[in-house]
């Protein structure tokens, strides 16, 4: 009886209706399984837009199971054969006719799962050529908000080709370089007290110092004189922020701040002057 059951149906399946059911079985399963692995790995690599590599993962592993059991029927096998061969073909002239777009699809698939980027970050591209903050991550486009408001779209090829540096991802520590140009007849001492004092005192200053620099007693802020110049000395100091935006606020108070404790303090910033001798 059971070698009956297995047998029926061997003109129209491959191996027969028992083997048939169980290969179905197995496709499916294995599928399933399949399905759900990469789901995972979808949802935990591309939060921020899953829903296009969902939809494309679900494409590809249910086109390899409804081949697989095209396959186990006889009279669809040639047409499977044929289906298999005509795809190549039809990737090829797809492939040749919207490579852009095909290459903009990809490249946005790319940055949904490795991201480099997400929305809401400050980014540079190409060494600060443009700067702006990620509005939005489309198949097709990346949206960048510039610091004049306006909207710049560069398709994901180009953003993939693109030497990015992301500003934001860096633990939430921004470097603000402030440089003070004073005299060289000012108290450099006092001047740098000073720029300390006034950077270690704004609300939005962050202490970046490690516990074994805080018990080594490494200060919190640390000033330089970085260069001798034709007008003056130049001093440097580094304020850490929470971000750029924050960051650009912080250093125009700074300036504001530190210009009014100079004047108490009587020292001159640094001014181009020039002596001329005059033959009598």
């Amino acid at each position: 009886m059971w070698k009956q059951l297995s047998e029926f149906g061997s003109s129209y399946l491959e191996n027969g209706l028992l083997n048939f059911i169980l290969s179905v079985l197995i496709i499916l399963l294995i599928s399933f399984i399949i399905s759900n692995v990469l789901k995972k790995v979808i949802l935990h690599r591309a939060k921020d837009k899953p829903k296009f590599a969902l939809r494309i993962k679900s494409i590809i592993v249910y086109s390899f199971a409804a081949y697989a059991i095209m396959m186990q029927i006889i009279p669809l096998q040639r047409i499977g054969t044929t289906l298999l061969a005509s795809s190549g073909v039809v990737a090829v002239v797809v492939g040749l006719a919207a490579q852009e777009a095909l290459g903009n699809l990809v490249n946005g698939m790319m940055i949904s799962i490795f991201k480099p980027f997400r929305i809401g970050d400050l980014i540079k591209l190409n060494d600060g050529q443009l700067v702006g903050t990620v509005e939005d991550i489309s198949l097709r486009h990346t949206v960048i908000r510039t610091f004049e408001n306006t909207h710049v779209m560069i398709p994901n090829s180009e953003m993939n080709k693109a030497t990015l540096e992301n500003v934001t991802d860096n633990g939430n520590q921004k470097a603000n370089f402030l440089e003070i140009p004073i005299s060289y007849d000012a108290d450099i001492d006092m001047a740098i007290s000073i720029i300390n004092q006034a950077v270690y005192e704004h609300p939005d200053f962050i202490d970046v110092r490690t516990p074994k620099e805080i018990k080594d007693k490494v200060p919190p802020v640390i000033t330089r004189l970085v260069d001798y110049q034709e007008r003056g000395i130049l001093l440097k100091t580094t304020a850490y922020s929470k971000d750029n935006a924050i960051g650009f606020a912080m250093l125009c108070d700074l300036r504001l701040t530190i210009k009014k404790r100079f004047d108490e303090a009587g020292i001159p910033f640094a001014y181009p002057y020039r002596v001329v001798k005059m033959k009598s």
